[in-house]
């Protein structure tokens, strides 16, 4: 992935989320969950971390059907969202 520095969220010393350039394919940006160790490097323990933002949208509607996150994280969400489509309205 070709990091976007300015995207980047940093949880705590060990751990970001990261947008950039796909790794593979130039035209698409993607997200990713990194956690860095340094015994073995930049890597995530949940699995492959890089996930294509087309995927986002079923990842949240699938756990939003099936009541996996708490009514915070809900709200987090959609507070999130809603700051989105504003921004995006302004434009």
């Amino acid at each position: 992935m070709d990091v976007d520095h300015s995207k980047t969220r940093v949880i705590d010393k060990s751990h970001c989320f990261e947008v950039g350039i796909s790794s593979w394919d130039e035209k698409e940006i993607s997200i990713r969950c990194r956690y860095d160790n340094p015994e073995t490097g930049r890597f995530s323990p949940h699995g492959s971390s890089e996930l294509p933002l087309h995927d986002l949208q079923p990842l949240i509607e699938v756990s939003a059907e099936n009541d996996l996150l708490s009514t915070l994280e809900c709200a987090a969400i959609i507070h999130a969202l809603a700051a989105s489509i504003k921004r995006q309205s302004a434009k």
